[in-house]
């Protein structure tokens, strides 16, 4: 019992010393970096179809997943899905054959919902492009409008203007005058 347990700090020797450490470690990286060994990059699997959701179309080894029904005493006749090259000691695909039809239908249902959205956007942008449409229309109406007008207008004046292009202004003058003075004359005898 008359061990003594306690912790102290280790005294500083030439041989832990800090710097010797740091130059040990750029000794080293230095060393690996002259080295001509090289690690090779990992091997890239090629990608494998997902077969962790819905029914399962691929087997990790290429093949095409099978149907079989289950023996145990536990799952009795129930269904799953499985490989043929299932014996030869490789990981290959098993799955519950209820559980993939449920995950399938899940999937189909948010497939539903996503599509639902879209149309009810679709319908909605629709909507206010036949909207936009109407009001073009009715400003479209009064453009046509205004042109019909400005078509008669100039209609009327370039006739007016042909027919009375044989008068001419001394003539007019002098009818014009005529008037006057009838007009006057008018207005004195009347009052």
């Amino acid at each position: 019992m008359g061990q003594d347990y306690s912790y102290s700090q280790p005294s500083s020797s030439s041989e832990f010393d800090t710097t010797s450490l740091l130059l040990a470690e750029a000794e080293a990286y230095a060393d690996e970096a002259e080295s001509t060994y090289t690690i090779e990059e990992p091997v890239q699997y090629p990608l494998q179809p997902e077969a962790d959701e819905g029914i399962p179309t691929t087997c990790y080894c290429g093949a095409e997943p099978v149907v079989e029904t289950s023996y145990t005493p536990r799952d009795p006749g129930r269904r799953y899905f499985s490989c043929v090259n299932v014996d030869d000691g490789d990981c290959h695909i098993w799955k519950w054959w209820d559980v993939a039809i449920m995950e399938e239908m899940r999937d189909a249902q948010r497939k539903i919902r996503l599509l639902k959205d879209q149309f009810f956007e679709t319908d909605q942008k629709v909507a206010k492009l036949e909207k936009t449409v109407g009001l073009l229309r009715k400003k479209n109406s009064g453009v046509a409008k205004g042109v019909c007008l400005l078509v008669m207008v100039i209609t009327v004046l370039i006739l007016c203007w042909k027919s009375f292009r044989g008068f001419k202004p001394q003539r007019l003058n002098s009818r014009l005058s005529c008037q006057v003075r009838s007009c006057c004359c008018l207005i004195k005898t009347s009052s």
